[in-house]
């Protein structure tokens, strides 16, 4: 996906009305979504390709932690099959530090 379309998501969020949610806005357990049904030529999705694709990119996450007096930030490198595992220690762990970003690496491969 391009940084074209994360601008377009992006747009759409911001136009949704304050009062989204009693309008019976489009939402998961209270986070708001877009439904993204084809690509950018107007084709439909296919599933199979989508998570293949998936599997072979990871996930950069930017974690603040303090050490002693000291504050840094760590970067983690993470398969998509571990992302949720990841995501799940810091959690129920709040001795590991804060996560602040998640972006999404594409091998130069796949690109």
């Amino acid at each position: 996906m391009s940084d074209n379309t994360n601008d377009k998501v992006i747009e759409l969020f911001k136009r949704l009305p304050k009062n989204a949610i009693e309008e019976g806005g489009k939402f998961f357990k209270g986070f708001p979504y877009v439904k993204i049904a084809k690509d950018e030529s107007g084709l439909p999705f296919k599933e199979d390709y989508l998570l293949e694709y998936a599997k072979k990119c990871f996930y950069i996450v930017s974690v603040v932690r303090k050490n002693g007096i000291n504050t840094a930030i760590y970067k983690y490198k993470v398969p998509y099959d571990d992302l949720l595992g990841f995501l799940n220690e810091f959690r129920t762990n709040s001795n590991y530090g804060s996560i602040i970003d998640i972006e999404r690496y594409i091998p130069e491969d796949l690109a």
